[in-house]
């Protein structure tokens, strides 16, 4: 089949349009690092099934990886992105016998057991306010779509975990507007920043995942949406 140049740079126009590509083979030039307790080790290595992808390894460590760039959540509010986990966090403790054990069955709902094997973090910082957070985690103990407060302007939403199976590749899409309704109640036209991170400070331990490609998609933003419903 022939197609005219006409229609190929339609073609073309309409699926940049489409996708915003934020994390792409493992690039990180728009990315920074920024160290809250040590440095979690990000790496970018060959995956046979995904090519280039961030390996993940913290050891009592949570430091980040952060895209600050503005993305417009009436044009495209829907965040798509891959990740696995290999080694859910845990901890190494001696018991009474002098023997190491692995401990697993900690609270991940409080501060002494926050940690994740992978979090996809969303925020948006007002001109005269604080900066609010929505962190998308897969869970080593709660069910998925599970949610909590960490405070006041940090909300967690487990969307994978659960029992599903380790260096299992998943592709996730999140409507973030929805999502940011329903935890924080509030309508948002924006977010200013993505952060990747992989942690096992507080419980003092080690967790290993892998990070794959990140885009913003185009969709219904909110409004339109609950237009529909009401209509």
């Amino acid at each position: 089949m022939r197609l005219f140049p006409a229609l190929i740079a339609y073609l073309l126009l309409t699926n940049t349009c489409l996708a915003q590509p934020i994390l792409l083979e493992g690039n990180l030039e728009d990315w920074t690092h920024t160290s809250l307790v040590g440095d979690t080790i990000y790496e970018p290595i060959m995956d046979i099934e995904q090519g280039v992808i961030i390996r993940a390894e913290s050891r009592s460590s949570a430091s980040s990886l952060n895209y600050s760039h503005e993305i417009d959540l009436n044009v495209m509010p829907i965040l798509q992105w891959q990740w696995t986990a290999q080694i859910l966090p845990y901890a190494m403790t001696v018991n009474e016998e002098g023997l190491e054990q692995r401990i697993t069955d900690y609270n991940e709902m409080l501060p002494q057991g926050d940690d994740f094997v992978l979090r996809v973090i969303v925020s948006q910082t007002p001109l005269f306010s604080d900066a609010k957070s929505l962190h998308y985690v897969w869970s080593a103990n709660q069910a998925i779509n599970s949610h909590w407060a960490i405070d006041a302007n940090n909300k967690v939403l487990v969307v994978s975990g659960e029992g599903q199976t380790t260096m299992k590749w998943q592709t996730l899409s999140r409507h973030i507007q929805k999502d940011w309704f329903e935890l924080f109640g509030e309508h948002i036209d924006a977010i200013d920043d993505i952060t990747l991170m992989t942690d096992s400070d507080a419980i003092k331990g080690h967790a290993v995942g892998y990070y794959g490609d990140i885009r913003a998609l185009q969709g219904k933003p909110l409004a339109s949406i609950s237009k529909s419903i009401h209509n």
